[in-house]
């Protein structure tokens, strides 16, 4: 099974777990301290993975006041979960999507109009989560962030498709946040593979790297 048919087979349960996960979330409450918000639709993924030239290695999704905002909208809330097919463009226009997905638009497509930019942004790039469930701190999370089944199956995703995909120059990986998490920590001589060895936006030898290779 791979990680679209997994989360395809997702059926909408309290707090918007995947069944795989609910035995291990139970078990894992001390250490997770009740930092998950449940109310979010899981985000293993957003943007269209697909077929993304571009793809971000994040922990897990963050919370914010305005992502919470965001959830108060039916509409809102079934856009996010269409995100599980892995074809949808970014879901920028999102109050608390756009502005996290505007500063990594403007550093890495630079040369677009900035008009267009967002919107041609979220059809080549996409992100995956190491953790698809929301907090608003990862620190209680890194503890059981290799324990959860679809954490595997997002491990699995990473070492099967993406990597290859990227030795092969069929898309740019850039791992940005928690690469120990992942286990990603070299780019394996692939100039595809680009370690972000910064806590916050792109150090400039990665928005050189990935304005070139665009």
């Amino acid at each position: 099974m791979d990680i679209f048919q997994y989360w395809d087979s997702m059926e909408q349960t309290s707090g918007y777990k995947h069944p795989e996960d609910l035995v291990v979330l139970k078990e894992l409450e001390d250490d997770i301290k009740g930092d998950i918000n449940f109310d979010f639709p899981p985000g293993p993924y957003w943007g269209p993975i697909k077929s993304a030239k571009i793809v971000l290695c994040y922990a897990n999704p963050s919370i914010n006041s305005p992502s919470l905002d965001t959830l108060k909208s039916k509409h809102n809330t079934v856009t996010l979960i269409n995100q599980l097919k892995g074809t949808e463009k970014y879901p920028y226009e999102l109050n608390g999507w756009r502005k996290w997905f505007e500063q990594k638009a403007n550093s890495l497509f630079p040369d677009i109009n900035k008009d267009q930019r967002l919107e041609q942004a979220s059809h080549q790039m996409a992100v995956i989560n190491l953790i698809p469930y929301a907090s608003e701190n990862m620190d209680n999370l890194a503890s059981i962030a290799n324990c959860l089944p679809s954490s595997w199956v997002a491990q699995r995703f990473l070492r099967e498709h993406l990597i290859p995909k990227a030795k092969k120059g069929d898309i740019l990986l850039i791992m940005c946040r928690s690469a120990h998490l992942w286990g990603l920590k070299s780019s394996h001589g692939s100039e595809n593979i680009l370690i972000n060895k910064t806590r916050m936006g792109f150090t400039t030898e990665v928005k050189d790297k990935v304005l070139a290779w665009r």
